[in-house]
């Protein structure tokens, strides 16, 4: 193509060559030319909105209306990507002219370039953010729609849009309404044409309440539309916490809150899963018995707020009366709530369950594990150790693999580990900590009450509680394993040994202040006091650390009788935290004597206090043996043998838990 024509068509000059010129049949040939983009003489008229050129090129060369640039436009996708209406009109009726099919003008409107846009996408794109006038556009977009109405539910091969839902996110309410009294369908045959692409979920998304209302009154039966993943309406707006909607659609239709999306949940667990407290009451009130409500892996609204660590969702749910069935209940895999909400370590969520008295937290699953064995399995298994793959999760849609994506994928694995960490130890202190020193105050109050004659109820409840396996002995839930003795001897050992070693090594290493005078005296001490405490407190460490040390000896030799093990294991740590108190005195006298010429005199005094404080806080850290002590005389456990898998007897009294 001659430069010169191509500017000819732009500028519209009919008396220019070619145009003045057209009907010579020698001339057909420069017509069908094209430019390095692809465009014809007819794609650059119709871009500028000459309509006289587009006329006459349209009606001596009608085939040029079908013939596509390289991005797969026709000359109608210009003009309207122009704003010509006056040319959109012109080539759609020259198009209804040509006489080779009765059909073209619908092929037209239907013809799709390579972004996957009809000439109504590319009008209503537009729209969406208009850069020319908006009655311009909409004016294009009406006389579309009226050629062809089917038209409009067609979708972008790419972007799986049509241009109804394109109508919705254009915030033109006058172009959609339009729209939905034009199309020619009022039954189910819309929305199977519609193929799962609905413009009330797209309304949902982008939360406009007018255009439900305007969908509602044109198009009523759109409301029961579902997508791709079988989710009513209903299912999208709970998803997404859109009140409004939520209320709308539950008064128009209250049956669509029980109905299953492709993954088996209702709408109340979409809210649940995404942690929307307000939906999730509104919900709750269109059915009485929620319990009733289970996905197909058989969890409850309460697994799914768990699972997915809603926490403000979970305390919701623990406070509304007819609920306690969901708190122990058990999945497909015999997973409570906690069960799962330690697999994912939400730790609030895991906190919130195990404050609440009716949860159980002795419940296993059909592994056999308690939450706390999850959680423990989850922390030392394989799961931290697996490579990263960042063409996975967040990433996966982006396929960007540069060095930045990786490390922000490392930062959340490392998050995930720190949520790991404060989940484990929730448990560990409620398990470890909580439950055995209560379990120690009533069997010690039980053993008050049997010796002076009095049955108990506490004692009565302890007795039947033979609920899970023992390997030792079990108190109330929580298991004492020999394994678990022998493990604890191990690393009292190394800490007397440990203690031992500190005590020579101050012996043999006596603290010194460098001699002012420069007599060179090595020994020169000027406080005797100072030296007196240090001395006296490294050879009290070392007769405690000792002392331990023997008791653990004794404790290994008796290893069979778990009771008394028990009690040298409780003497002998007692014994090391004395030591450990002793070692801080003996550190407070070794500042004294090596660094007291940095202080005055009137800075003795702070020195004195800080030593007081100091030994406060570690005389009183020896009542923690008294708190999470052992009983000094173990129960035998009722002899009822244990059974696999998730029984009603494997789990702690109701009371305790």
């Amino acid at each position: 193509m001659k430069p010169a024509h191509f500017q000819a068509a732009l500028d519209g000059n009919v008396d220019e060559s070619p145009f003045c010129n057209i009907n010579d049949p020698n001339m057909s040939d420069i017509f069908y030319q094209v430019s390095p983009s692809g465009n014809s003489l007819l794609h650059a008229a119709a871009s500028r909105g000459h309509v006289e050129i587009v006329e006459l090129m349209a009606r001596r060369f009608p085939l040029l209306i079908l013939k596509k640039n390289r991005k797969g436009d026709t000359a109608l996708h210009v003009a309207v990507r122009a704003g010509q209406l006056n040319t959109v009109i012109k080539l759609v009726e020259c198009a209804k002219q040509i006489p080779s099919t009765s059909n073209t003008t619908e092929s037209l409107m239907k013809m799709k370039n390579k972004s996957g846009n009809t000439v109504l996408h590319e009008a209503l794109l537009l729209l969406v953010e208009p850069k020319k006038s908006v009655d311009t556009l909409v004016a294009v977009a009406r006389y579309l729609v009226t050629e062809d109405p089917e038209v409009s539910y067609h979708l972008n091969d790419i972007t799986r849009k049509s241009p109804l839902c394109l109508a919705v996110e254009s915030n033109n309410n006058d172009i959609l309404d339009y729209i939905l009294k034009a199309l020619p369908y009022d039954d189910g045959s819309l929305v199977e044409c519609l193929e799962g692409e609905s413009p009330v979920h797209v309304a949902i998304q982008r939360k406009k309440f007018d255009v439900l209302k305007i969908i509602k009154e044109q198009k009523e039966v759109l409301l029961d539309q579902r997508d791709k993943n079988d989710n009513t309406p209903l299912h999208c707006a709970s998803s997404l916490g859109y009140f409004e909607g939520v209320h709308y659609l539950v008064e128009i239709n209250s049956d669509q809150a029980f109905e299953r999306n492709k993954e088996g949940f209702y709408p109340l667990h979409l809210a649940c899963e995404n942690g929307h407290v307000r939906v999730v009451q509104e919900l709750l009130r269109k059915w009485p018995d929620p319990t009733e409500l289970m996905g197909d892996n058989d969890q409850n609204i309460l697994h799914v707020a768990a699972k997915n660590g809603k926490e403000e969702v979970v305390r919701f749910l623990l406070k509304q009366d007819g609920l306690d069935k969901l708190i122990n209940e058990m999945d497909e895999n015999g997973n409570t709530p906690l069960h799962l909400a330690a697999l994912h370590h939400h730790s609030i969520v895991v906190a919130s369950l195990l404050l609440d008295k009716r949860s159980n937290p002795h419940l296993v699953n059909y592994h056999g594990l308690t939450a706390y064995d999850i959680c423990q399995e989850n922390m030392h298994g394989k799961v931290l150790d697996q490579p990263i793959d960042v063409n996975d999760g967040n990433l996966k849609a982006s396929g960007n693999t540069d060095q930045k994506k990786y490390s922000e994928v490392k930062l959340k694995v490392r998050s995930n580990e720190f949520q790991k960490m404060i989940t484990l130890s929730i448990l560990y202190i409620y398990h470890d900590i909580f439950i055995r020193s209560r379990s120690w105050c009533l069997l010690m109050y039980d053993e008050l009450c049997t010796k002076i004659g009095r049955r108990t109820k506490t004692r009565h409840r302890y007795s039947s509680s033979a609920s899970t396996r023992w390997s030792g002995m079990k108190i109330y839930g929580t298991q004492f394993r020999t394994q678990d003795l022998n493990k604890t001897l191990n690393n009292l050992f190394v800490v007397a040994a440990l203690l031992v070693g500190v005590a020579f090594t101050g012996i043999v290493q006596m603290p010194i202040k460098d001699d002012k005078d420069g007599d060179n005296d090595y020994n020169s001490f000027s406080d005797y006091g100072s030296l007196n405490l240090y001395i006296d407190s490294i050879i009290i460490t070392m007769n405690l650390s000792i002392t331990a040390a023997l008791t653990l000896c004794f404790a290994l030799l008796l290893h069979t009788n778990l009771t008394l093990t028990r009690i040298l294991i409780s003497i002998a740590f007692l014994l090391l935290e004395l030591a450990f108190a002793f070692v801080g005195f003996a550190f407070f006298a070794a500042t004294d004597l090596t660094v007291d010429q940095y202080y005055q005199e009137d800075d003795y005094g702070v020195k004195y206090y800080i030593n007081m404080v100091s030994s406060s806080v570690q005389l009183s850290l020896l009542t923690i043996p008294l708190l999470t002590g052992t009983p000094l005389k173990t129960p035998t456990p009722a002899a009822a043998p244990f059974k696999s898998g998730n029984t009603s007897s494997s789990a702690a009294p109701s009371s305790i838990a």
